[in-house]
């Protein structure tokens, strides 16, 4: 992650860049860091030694979080936890390479390794695949201890995290802590430079007794990476990274790093999927190390600024702004090649390096309200005015569009709107609207979570994702809008430009002799506008005009591209998304009037969407408390989904893929406390095996778990039905899976009722013998209008009521 072979060339080069920031539980300063989120979760779950194969041990893994965090907490370290927003376009083809290499292709290799090799420790430490509700059961974590001390805070990026992350570290004058060499390029005032997760030494010393004449070892028990040892008095080792140290070794100005980092590699070079040719394979030798890239950039960039070469130049070719910089930069690099390039070849790869390098500005406000107090409860953007953060226009689209209508009948649909947007924004904010949620609303895409599944089937994310996805789209759709016409229009009208001068602001890097005077220039603030520049012909073409309308649909359909697996690779599969009008008749819904969008509705309308959206608006559904809720619904769409599957096919195959009511009882089992889950079990040490049905079993509820939560996001229910992915233990269930004769006795029979009405008949048969059961009555619906009981959802409704 980050530039390319540059965490390893800190790491050669560590002795000379980075310095040593010891921390000890006996201190009573307050040393504020800054935490990549995702770099936090891998890092957490690499060092503890969890099994992954099973779907996730999230019971285990959330004690180890608040271990960690508490540890921290314990020898001073004040912790802003940073989640990545929305992924950016320029970033997608990095994501699929990665998504294929991290996932795919474990996937592949487990199911084509036979049982015996494929269980080592090796081999599943080798093909590690990180747990699909990792994230939000790593969230659900960290809120609970956010709420318990004032000395942890979680913010959720307006886009990618890391500028964010740098932002705000400058903001309290701190650390940022990942797993990411581009946070030693970021820079910003105030920032205090970049600790790896990786070389984190956590330890503690040993504490003896007044009477005792040995003296105490230190550090005699090392945790695991960043995994606590027992112990009550604590130590941490820093290592520390700072931008101006790494300038000056490379011997270029620190405002610089950015291109350095950007004609190297880093994640928005990768090119196209349709051309797979990296430009740096044009810039380096094959034979060049990583480490020596680095030195050949610098090198050629020192040179190109250099006052002796400046000298010997003519004035007219004197470099005078950051594209003519980049433009010779480029050209020094492909000089190695007998290759000539044409104008436009080379016009595209240094606009390639322009918008690699411009991910990395970090642009300056000057608002008197953003300051270090203000960012734990920000009306909009703990950093950003809300005239410049970028998350808002993406929740606006609704707002502007009623806005632009003229009529006085749309006014109480412009208020329902405008609401919908703070809720929205409010939920984001409070990890409440997932970012794969954002994703569908910046750039109109959904990325599954790809966990281990049988590569030679269907993936789980189409065939049980996809139809509960689409309510989701359908839903945003209708309540803040999605990427579409309504852009379209916004961009035809007339943009503030800036002043024709600050386009040609130039850096005078012949007259300057010291690197604080480049340090001053914002070498990024042109490249913005020269970028215009490049792509001003496409956007002044009047055939791209699209004509104007007032009403709150677009007149074409709206798409939403997902990125799942298809085969053995990650690709694209485009969506419509439906009217809300429609997917309402399809469940028997009352029709949608349009007049509030669905968001609006009363807290017992959205519930009742959410059931009959998932064919389970049934009386024992709705009795069961509140937490049972999400599992039990996850598990009942499964049966149901691959139940019509079977049913539509007539296929053998499908038919084999049916749960049985053993095996969806057994996944409910894991929500109950260990103690109940192995109290009929087998001894702990028997190893629980690894098959091929009951990893299917996993991927295929597991999917279905996350496409509910996210629905019920969309519908702001996170709070009548919280998410219970931090009860789930994936070893459980297989090892509940594998014992015989164990079933439906292990959860209660309020669950059972709550999974088995209205499914008698979409179970498959188990194995064992089973006695002759009497049918019972079709499922009733629940009216729209329901009379409210006394306990389950029924009391949770009631009191929302009142």
């Amino acid at each position: 992650m980050g530039v390319h072979g540059l965490t390893t060339y800190l790491r050669e080069n560590q002795r000379t860049l980075s310095t040593i920031l010891n921390l000890h539980s006996s201190s009573t300063d307050s040393t504020p860091i800054v935490v990549d989120g995702w770099s936090f979760i891998y890092d957490v779950y690499r060092n503890s030694n969890l099994p992954w194969v099973y779907g996730g041990e999230y019971p285990e893994f959330c004690d180890l979080v608040t271990a960690v965090v508490n540890a921290w907490i314990k020898v001073g370290l004040r912790i802003f936890f940073v989640f990545d927003g929305p992924t950016p376009e320029l970033k997608f083809s990095t994501v699929v390479s990665r998504l294929g290499q991290s996932h795919v292709h474990p996937s592949l290799l487990f199911f084509r390794t036979s049982s015996a090799s494929r269980g080592t420790a090796r081999f599943l430490n080798e093909t590690r695949i990180i747990p699909p509700l990792a994230y939000t059961a790593c969230i659900n974590t960290l809120k609970i201890l956010q709420n318990s001390v004032d000395v942890v805070e979680l913010h959720f990026a307006d886009e990618e995290g890391d500028p964010y992350a740098v932002e705000l570290a400058g903001k309290i004058g701190g650390y940022v802590v990942g797993n990411d060499s581009d946070f030693v390029v970021l820079n910003t005032e105030g920032y205090l430079g970049y600790i790896p997760l990786d070389e984190m030494m956590c330890g503690f010393q040993e504490v003896r007794k007044p009477k005792s004449k040995r003296r105490p070892v230190a550090d005699t028990n090392i945790g695991r990476g960043i995994i606590p040892p027992d112990g009550d008095d604590s130590t941490l080792s820093l290592v520390v990274y700072k931008p101006d140290s790494l300038a000056a070794h490379l011997n270029i100005p620190v405002t610089l790093l950015p291109l350095l980092g950007a004609l190297v590699g880093n994640d928005f070079t990768m090119q196209s999927e349709s051309n797979h040719r990296k430009v740096q394979s044009l810039f380096f030798d094959r034979q060049l190390s990583l480490s020596q890239r680095i030195t050949r950039v610098a090198s050629t960039i020192q040179t190109i600024l250099s006052p002796s070469t400046q000298k010997r130049k003519s004035l007219k070719h004197q470099v005078g702004s950051v594209m003519d910089l980049i433009d010779r930069t480029v050209n020094s690099l492909l000089a190695r090649l007998n290759t000539t390039f044409g104008s436009g070849e080379i016009d595209s790869i240094v606009e390639t390096i322009v918008e690699a390098t411009l991910q990395y500005a970090i642009p300056k406000h000057e608002d008197a309200n953003m300051s270090a107090e203000n960012l734990q409860s920000p009306q909009v953007c703990a950093l950003h005015p809300h005239n410049t953060c970028p998350l808002l226009p993406l929740l606006s689209r609704r707002v502007e569009a009623e806005h632009s209508n003229d009529f006085e009948a749309k006014s109480e649909t412009l208020h329902h709107t405008m609401k919908i947007r703070a809720q929205y924004l409010a939920a984001f904010r409070g990890g409440q609207l997932a970012p794969k949620i954002l994703d569908v609303l910046s750039s109109g895409t959904f990325w599954p979570r790809i966990f281990l599944e049988n590569p030679d089937a269907e993936t789980v994310s189409r065939s049980i994702g996809r139809p509960i996805r689409e309510w989701t789209y359908s839903i945003l759709d209708n309540a803040v809008g999605l990427p579409g016409v309504l852009d379209e229009e916004s961009e035809n009208q007339p943009d503030k430009t800036e002043d024709e001068e600050g386009l040609d602001d130039l850096i005078d890097v012949v007259e300057s002799d010291s690197e604080t005077e480049l340090a001053e220039d914002d070498l990024l603030a042109p490249l913005k506008g020269e970028l215009h520049r490049l792509h001003g012909s496409d956007d002044d073409d009047p055939s791209t005009a699209i004509p104007s309308t007032h009403s709150p649909h677009p007149p074409r359909p709206l798409i939403v591209v997902e990125y799942l697996r298809r085969g053995t690779r990650v690709a694209q599969e485009a969506v419509e998304v439906r009217p809300v009008q429609m997917l309402f008749d399809s469940v028997s819904l009352p029709p949608y009037s349009g007049s509030i969008p669905v968001p609006s509705f009363s807290l017992a309308e959205r519930v009742t969407v959410l059931l009959r959206v998932l064919d389970s608006d049934v009386l024992p559904v709705r009795s069961l408390p509140k937490e049972q809720i999400i599992p039990v619904l996850a598990v009942r769409w499964v049966v149901r989904t691959l139940n019509s599957r079977a049913e539509e096919t007539k296929s053998k195959e499908r038919e084999k893929e049916r749960w049985t009511k053993r095996e969806a009882a057994c996944f409910l089992a894991t929500f109950n406390s260990p103690a109940q889950s192995s109290s009929a079990l087998a001894p702990q040490e028997t190893p629980v095996p690894i098959l091929d049905r009951s990893v299917q079993l996993t991927a295929q509820v597991l999917q279905s778990f996350e496409s509910i939560e996210h629905l019920s996001q969309a519908l702001l229910l996170t709070d009548t039905l919280p998410t219970r992915a931090h009860s789930f233990s994936g070893k459980t269930f297989h090892r509940l899976l594998a014992a015989p004769g164990i079933g439906p006795e292990l959860i209660s029979p309020d669950l059972v009722d709550a999974l088995n009405f209205g499914l008698e008949h979409a179970f498959n048969k188990d194995r064992s013998v089973e006695k002759p059961k009497k049918a019972k009555k079709a499922p009733t619906r629940i009216p729209q209008k329901v009379i409210l009981g006394d306990g389950g959802l029924f009391k949770v409704l009631a009191n929302e009521s009142e």
